[in-house]
């Protein structure tokens, strides 16, 4: 599912809880702006949240000190029953995103989330403070859907005892996502190369969920070390109220960024060092061979100097290749090869 087809990276436009206006009906008028913003700039799929707030944190949980810093002065909890999303909007948002050939998925925080979102989604995705819920590993592993992993805030031994969880209990396709937890999160912080060490040592695909606020750098960075999904924030305005739209990107940035994803898919070619066929043309005028410089006849000798030299040649008949030279200077010509010529392995007695 994750490995990519024709270079193609996957993108996931994350909505998460920006989708949430005032009351249901504009909330639901909001999401479905989201769908269609994010299928025309080419995302893959969009991603949603779904939880129940009083399966999430205790009771009197306090405030988020990065959430106090942006101005929100709300407990969590009340921050997370204010951007649950109700069950019953499931099926909405689906076939929405059916209508608009875009792949639906929301990442569930508790089981009885999860055998919810279960009906609706293709791919399932575990955020990176899931990472050791253990019932809700085991619900999704036992799906047999692909499955997504952020690692934010995550040791190796975390990740490993995840994926070990994954797959003893039925998950046969998995994709861990680096990932800074940090909202924004700053550039010097994102430890992209980390990509590198999850593929080595997993032998899985690989992806990020930049946190950043640069629609370009992060993305672009991650698929060149490998990442195989792209997942970023994205939010139709800003300066809406809610916990994750000022690290979100807006929609033009969204576009822009994809757009960059898909040159750099392009730009991956096949991992294969070969001459192209667009440097076939040059590769036979401009890169040097062994030409003749006089006209040399049957029977001369090939004197590196005198009678031939290492040259480009341009669009006259292009000798062997100058490592072979040893195998020509000092021999002896069995043909007539016109000055200017190359000399091919057939002219050498």
């Amino acid at each position: 599912m994750f490995a990519k087809k024709n270079n193609h990276t996957f993108v996931i436009a994350e909505a998460g809880s920006n989708w949430k206006s005032k009351d249901t009906k504009s909330s639901i008028q909001r999401a479905k702006k989201m769908i269609i913003t994010a299928s025309k700039c080419g995302a893959d799929a969009i991603k949603f949240q779904t939880y129940s707030p009083d399966e999430v944190y205790v009771k009197n949980a306090g405030q988020s000190d990065y959430l106090s810093k942006t101005g929100i002065r709300k407990s969590i909890n009340q921050i997370f029953n204010d951007f649950s999303m109700p069950y019953e909007i499931l099926p909405i948002l689906s076939n929405f995103c059916k209508k608009h050939k875009i792949q639906f998925m929301s990442t569930p925080f508790s089981l009885n989330d999860a055998k919810a979102v279960n009906k609706f989604v293709k791919i399932h995705k575990i955020a990176s403070y899931e990472i050791n819920h253990i019932p809700l590993l085991k619900f999704i592993a036992k799906t047999k859907k692909p499955v997504i992993i952020s690692s934010g805030a995550s040791t190796l031994d975390e990740i490993d005892f995840a994926i070990k969880t994954l797959k003893k209990f039925g998950s046969k396709d998995i994709c861990v996502l680096q990932c800074t937890a940090c909202y924004p999160a700053p550039m010097n912080s994102l430890n992209l190369s980390t990509i590198r060490q999850l593929h080595q040592k997993y032998k899985i695909s690989i992806g990020l969920s930049d946190h950043s606020i640069d629609p370009i750098t992060a993305p672009l960075v991650a698929i060149g070390y490998g990442a195989q999904i792209i997942e970023k924030h994205f939010t139709l305005n800003k300066n809406y109220s809610g916990p994750d739209h000022a690290f979100a990107i807006n929609p033009n940035e969204l576009k822009t960024m994809i757009n960059f994803v898909r040159k750099a898919d392009k730009s991956i070619g096949t991992g294969k060092k070969e001459i192209l066929n667009v440097e076939k043309e040059l590769f036979k005028f401009a890169k040097r061979s062994l030409q003749a410089t006089t006209k040399i006849h049957k029977g001369d000798t090939f004197q590196l100097g005198i009678n031939f030299e290492i040259l480009r040649p341009g669009k006259r008949l292009r000798g062997m290749d100058p490592r072979f030279i040893s195998k020509v200077n000092g021999k002896k010509s069995k043909s007539t090869i016109l000055s200017g010529n190359g000399i091919r392995f057939s002219d050498i007695n």
